[in-house]
């Protein structure tokens, strides 16, 4: 039985594919992983089981560096955000058979607007999560501090957006002073979300320090704003306890993390005119409230001068009504005195009649002539019969006269 060698076999199918397959083609897959080598991207393509999630196809796909700079010119940045781990993408290709090498795909072309359709309905699914969630207006319902002055800023440090918001901060008419301190993270590819995630959580631990955060970036492709269509990003920023605004936009779509910001601007000098004005017119309702204060106290000042006028005017006719009622008063009380004393002098003078009355009606004599005697002894008055013994001579006063006894007997 004739055999063939490795490479004639080889040989056998790279014919067999170049005779089936001379056209290139559109495929639809995922990126399963992506490398670089010399200007050349090596992909592995794969495709899931859409119940399972197994892979049910995987082959190898080269973009040669030739190849690359022609798509580049015609789709730009674009391009390498389409061209990354795990993105659903459409791709033309032609189908190419080594023998030394196997079987590869080569990529002609890409399909941009094949993958933006695949971010569209992942960004419509993680919207109405956390719509079913009541995430999505939470942060625009914190208050917002009467003056913004420290902010935390999460941009790239090389952005041309953040110097721009950093200058019109510095820049602004009004001389208002702000502190910023940037945290930097990527604003565009796979590092986006879990760097700003990163910054968020340690600007979290500091939000003491800050009135709000602001995530800018600068100009960019409709398909940039993928980035932002994070669900991980969304429900952080919309449970944040911080204002959070964000200069990420397009001049028409609106990401995720606008959705759940408090603000969100389509650049980042929009979001410092902003904080600019929302100082200017906190300013406006201090000086009007100065303004307020000043009149009230004004017209406050203005009624008590003329209420102390009008009291001076008084002064004189209530001090002479005034004088009036105390000598009225005191002749009213000169007169209850004389009364009051002309009633004492006669009260006293009825009490001692009375007096020397009854001191007249307890002298001996008068009540000797009513019948009664007094006995004394000695030329004291005997008070009863303990002090006296028989044998003893007593004498006794009587109305008309006295005469001396002498006690035989003493009867109790």
């Amino acid at each position: 039985m004739e055999s063939l060698t490795l490479y004639e076999l080889n040989e056998y199918i790279r014919q067999v594919v170049v005779l089936n397959f001379g056209q290139s083609m559109w495929v639809t897959c995922e990126i399963s992983q992506l490398n670089y080598s010399r200007g050349h991207r090596y992909l592995e393509l794969i495709q899931k089981d859409e119940q399972t999630e197994d892979i049910v196809a995987r082959i190898g796909a080269v973009i040669w560096s030739r190849d690359y700079a022609s798509l580049r010119r015609k789709h730009r940045e674009a391009l390498d955000l389409v061209l990354a781990d795990a993105n659903e993408v459409r791709l033309m290709v032609s189908v190419d058979f080594h023998a030394r090498y196997g079987l590869k795909l080569m990529i002609k072309d890409v399909d941009l607007n094949y993958t933006m359709g695949q971010f569209a309905e992942r960004r419509l699914q993680i919207i109405k999560r956390l719509e079913a969630e009541e995430l999505l207006d939470v942060n625009g319902m914190l208050p917002f501090p009467s003056a913004f002055q420290r902010i935390a800023v999460i941009s790239s440090e090389s952005a041309a957006g953040f110097a721009d918001f950093r200058a019109h901060l510095a820049e602004n008419e009004y001389g208002y002073d702000y502190r910023i301190h940037l945290f930097p993270a990527a604003m565009q590819g796979k590092q986006v979300v879990p760097e700003v995630l990163t910054q968020l959580a340690i600007i979290k631990k500091r939000r003491k320090e800050f009135d709000a955060v602001i995530i800018i970036r600068g100009g960019g492709s409709k398909i940039d704003l993928s980035d932002f269509d994070s669900y991980e990003l969304g429900k952080m920023i919309a449970t944040y306890p911080l204002p959070v605004f964000t200069g990420i936009g397009h001049e028409i779509d609106e990401s995720v993390v606008d959705m759940v910001s408090a603000k969100s601007f389509k650049t980042p000098t929009a979001v410092a005119g902003f904080l600019v004005r929302h100082n200017m017119e906190a300013e406006q309702q201090i000086m009007m409230l100065e303004d307020y204060l000043v009149t009230l106290a004004q017209n406050i000042l203005a009624a008590k001068k003329t209420e102390l006028d009008n009291f001076s005017k008084f002064i004189p006719i209530l001090a002479s009504n005034v004088t009036h009622r105390a000598e009225v008063h005191l002749e009213q009380l000169a007169l209850s005195l004389k009364r009051l004393f002309a009633q004492a002098v006669k009260n006293n003078e009825n009490r001692l009649d009375h007096l020397v009355a009854l001191i007249q009606t307890t002298r001996p004599e008068n009540i000797l002539r009513k019948g009664y005697s007094i006995t004394y002894q000695d030329k004291k008055p005997v008070l009863g019969t303990k002090s006296l013994k028989v044998g003893d001579e007593v004498e006794t006063h009587v109305k008309n006269g006295k005469f001396h006894s002498k006690i035989s007997k003493i009867l109790q």
